[in-house]
This record gives structure tokens, C-alpha cells and sequence, in this order.
């Protein structure tokens, strides 16, 4: 795939550092074409999109048979013998077409890269790869649990790093993988979104993305993944069309008075893009038609912001100690409550079965509540105190079946914690000591199925980590 972005051309330049648009989008949106395409090529961009189609989104037949997989190498070929035999039975046909090769499209067009082998080619990786390859074979399906997942000592693994392929120059400010296929995105300062195919092993690149003038504070994926949007410290953003092949950018809203749209996140159900703003302001902007919608407000300011797994309710956490509860459908504040012993609010994240809610503050303290209860008290008593931090709390990230809550420190080197749930204790033996590699985390995530974890420090560096458990990606 060829490197594409936006730059600004010294005949295009107007001042404002922004591309300009080249035809009329709804609400003010105007499209900036990636460099590097020459004008009339549509056939050979016709070709790129179609191949970041497949590489993303497509292919999903020829992945089910060997992802969905689960039988033995023994019984597939013992099924393989079977089926010839089975087929030497009936006649030959009466004539070959050199067509009907199975070879031919590969002769052609060559094999996909995501059906290649991957081989070893870097460093801090176990010799022992077969527990990658068959959490690769599988994808499994959203939030599927195996055994309960017990306490003391996780059995994880170092893989090579997830953008090995593509190095960041820039602090990544965040690593997101896709919700439905095995690619994480990271974003960096150095003012790039990149995509990368999950493997494990090699973890190619397959797609990089240039913003001018834009350092990448923070970014999340739209409409099941086919949009990346991303948010920087300015009146504006962009989002990325990975269908379409072009980066859209949304000037700055009209009316809304805001200057920093660095941090945002994405609701659950797709609705919303919402902006944590300025003096406890939080807006709300159509996920469809990058408009603003509405502005909700909460006293001092807003730190973080959290919602159900329905999109319907927001959390948010910020400089007074308090949660406020909003009501995303009628927009309004249903309930506050305080957080036990919280000055400063930094992080609040609630599981995906809606039955934690945690809260990180400044001293590195986060309290674990039922949030059932959260909702019925202005003063709940936390389920655990968690004081493993000792520098303010910046991360707090939960895998899909509630097992895992890995918690950082961006104030540190080697600031991390992963706490088992329902117990509340951290695993005794992440991080290593002899890491040198983590150094100061930045952003986390973890794949659909807790398969990996994903954590982007402030050299660049995406760290991945395979977590043995769990069987599926």
C-alpha cells in the first residue's frame, strides 16, 4: 500500500494550514485529498481503495474457513484424504481449462498478505509461537468468556511490537483496535494515524495516514469501524473515510465557542463523537453528520468520561471530586454522586457488563463501586479501594468479560497495573522487572476478546502483549 496524507502544497497555501475541499460536503465538511495521487488516476485509486477494502473489511469468506478452525492437524488431513478419495470416484472431466487453475490467482495477483506465514523477525519474542497462531486462527465472537480467569499470576507473553512495521516518531497518544476485524490504529504526536493487521509475529502495515499541522491527541473509530475520527488541540478535527480512501475535515463549529477538541470518544451505539471542552463544557457532535448537537455542562472541569454498553448514559468525572450522571437520550443530568475520599478526578471507566464502575484520581487511587448503586447514592461506599498506584491515575481500561481493569500512569516509567476482577487483586507479575521496554504508558486497549493487549508508550513504541487465557482474538 502507498503512503497517504495530507500536506500542504506551497500553491495551495493560504495560511491556514487546512487542505482544502474539492467538492461540497454536508454541514460545512470539506474533503482533503491524500497526497501522493495524481490527478485521473482513478483506476490505479480505484485499485488502492479495493485493497484496503480487503485487507480491513474483506476476504471474510476465505478467513471464516481458516480462523473458525478448531480441529487438529491430524484430523484435517486424515479429512483431506477422505475427500480425495471421495473424489476419485467420479469422472474426469472431459477436457482442462489452464482457467481453472486454483493456482492461477495467486500466480496473478499474488497472495494476500494477511494469508501469508509470518515469520520471526523480532526481538523479545518467545521461541514458542503456537499459542499465537492458534488465537489467530479464531476470532470468536464479542464478549465470550472461557473459564474464569484466576488470580495471582497471569499467564501473558511479550510479542513483537505491534507497529514494528511502521514506528511512530511521536508519543502514541492512543492504540485502538478495530471492533470487528484484527487491526489496531494508533496515534501519534508525530501527526500520523497508522493501521496495522494484528498477527502477532509480524503485525504488517497496512495503512498510513499524514495530517499536516495536526498532532494526534486522541481518536476512535465510527460506524463499525469504516471512519477513524481524530481530535487535536484545535477548533477543528478530522475523521478518516477507510472505505473511501480520503480524510475529511470538519472546520470549526460555528456558534460553539470551543478551542480545544483534543479529547474524544465515541459512544457505544455509534451516535455521538463527544468533546471533553473547556470550564466542564462536554459536546455532543453526530457521529453521521459531524454537527453539533448539544452541549451538556458539569461543575469545574471534566478530566474523563465514560458510558454503558447501550450508549444511553454518560459518567463523567473532573477537578471536584464529583460523577455526574447524564441521560444521553433526553441530555440532561440525572444524578451526581461524590467519589470516596476524591479530590481531583482523573479517570473513570465502567465494565462491559455494566457492573463496575472505577474511578482514578491524582493521589493514584481508584475506587471500584457498584454502579447500581452509584446511581441510588450521592455518597456510595466504594467495593475496594485500589492503592497500587502511586502517581495520579491516567488510564483505566477494562477487557470485554470484566476479568481484567489495567490501570496507568503516564507520570512514571513502568506505571501499570493489571487487577483481577471480581477479587480486586493485582497480578504480582506484570510488568516484569526486566522490562525496558515499557517506559512511560501512554494509552492501552485490549482486543475484542482479551486475546491481546495493546499499549502505546511515549516513544512511539506499540507494546503487545498475549494474554495465554483466552482463546480467541
Amino acid at each position: 500500500m502507498l503512503r497517504r496524507g495530507i500536506k500542504r502544497s506551497a500553491d495551495q497555501s493560504d495560511g491556514s494550514d487546512k487542505a482544502r475541499t474539492s467538492r461540497t460536503v454536508p454541514s460545512a465538511v470539506r474533503k482533503s485529498h491524500l497526497k501522493g495521487q495524481p490527478l485521473g488516476a482513478k483506476r490505479e485509486r480505484d485499485q488502492e481503495e479495493k485493497e484496503l477494502r480487503r485487507k480491513v473489511f474483506g476476504g471474510e469468506e476465505e478467513l471464516k474457513e481458516v480462523l473458525t478452525s478448531s480441529t487438529s492437524t491430524k484430523e484435517k488431513k486424515q479429512k483431506k484424504k477422505s475427500t480425495a478419495a471421495l473424489n476419485a470416484e467420479f469422472r474426469k472431466p472431459a477436457w482442462e481449462d489452464p482457467d481453472d487453475n486454483p493456482g492461477m490467482f495467486e500466480k496473478l495477483a499474488g497472495t494476500p498478505k494477511w494469508a501469508k506465514l509470518p515469520t520471526s523477525k523480532d526481538e523479545d519474542v518467545s521461541d514458542d509461537d503456537s499459542d499465537v497462531d492458534e488465537l489467530t486462527r479464531r476470532t470468536g465472537t464479542n464478549l465470550v468468556t472461557s473459564s474464569s480467569l484466576p488470580s495471582g499470576l497471569l499467564q501473558i507473553k511479550r510479542c513483537p511490537d505491534a507497529n514494528s512495521d511502521s514506528p511512530s516518531t511521536g508519543k502514541l497518544t492512543c492504540v485502538k483496535f478495530h471492533p470487528t476485524a484484527q487491526v489496531l490504529m494508533t496515534g501519534s504526536t508525530d501527526q500520523t494515524i497508522r493501521l496495522f493487521q494484528i498477527d502477532g509475529k509480524n503485525n504488517p502495515k497496512i495503512q498510513n495516514v499524514f495530517l499536516n499541522n495536526f498532532p494526534v491527541m486522541s481518536a476512535d473509530f465510527l460506524k463499525n469501524g469504516e471512519e477513524v475520527v481524530m481530535g487535536s488541540k484545535h477548533q477543528s478535527f478530522y475523521y478518516y473515510d477507510m472505505i473511501g480512501g480520503n480524510v475529511v475535515f470538519v472546520p470549526k463549529i460555528k456558534g460553539l465557542g470551543e478551542n480545544n477538541m483534543a479529547s474524544l470518544r465515541v459512544t457505544p451505539d455509534g451516535k455521538f463523537i463527544v468533546f471533553l471542552g473547556s470550564f466542564g463544557n462536554i459536546h455532543l457532535v453526530s457521529a453521521k453528520t459531524k454537527e453539533w448537537i448539544h452541549t451538556l455542562h458539569m461543575s469545574g472541569t471534566v478530566a474523563d468520561i465514560t458510558f454503558t454498553p447501550d450508549g444511553s448514559t454518560m459518567f463523567a468525572t473532573g477537578d471536584d471530586g464529583k460523577v455526574f450522571v447524564f441521560d444521553l437520550n433526553t441530555r440532561q443530568c440525572v444524578h451526581h454522586f461524590f467519589d470516596d475520599g476524591c479530590v481531583h478526578g482523573t479517570t473513570i471507566a465502567l465494565s462491559h457488563d455494566s457492573q463496575y464502575l472505577v474511578c482514578g484520581s491524582n493521589t493514584g487511587v481508584v475506587n471500584t463501586y457498584d454502579k447500581d448503586t452509584c446511581m441510588t447514592s450521592q455518597s456510595p461506599r466504594p467495593l475496594k479501594a485500589i492503592m497500587n498506584l502511586t502517581t495520579s491515575c491516567t488510564t483505566a481500561v477494562f477487557n470485554p468479560c470484566t476479568e481484567i481493569l489495567a490501570l496507568a500512569s503516564n507520570v512514571t516509567e513502568k506505571a501499570v497495573k493489571l487487577v483481577h476482577f471480581p477479587s480486586f487483586s493485582v497480578f504480582s507479575n506484570f510488568p516484569e522487572l526486566n522490562d525496558t521496554k515499557m517506559r512511560i504508558p501512554c494509552s492501552m486497549d485490549f482486543s475484542r476478546n482479551s486475546g491481546f493487549l495493546a499499549m502505546g508508550n511515549h516513544k512511539g513504541r506499540a507494546l503487545l502483549y498475549r494474554l495465554n487465557h483466552y482463546g480467541s482474538y
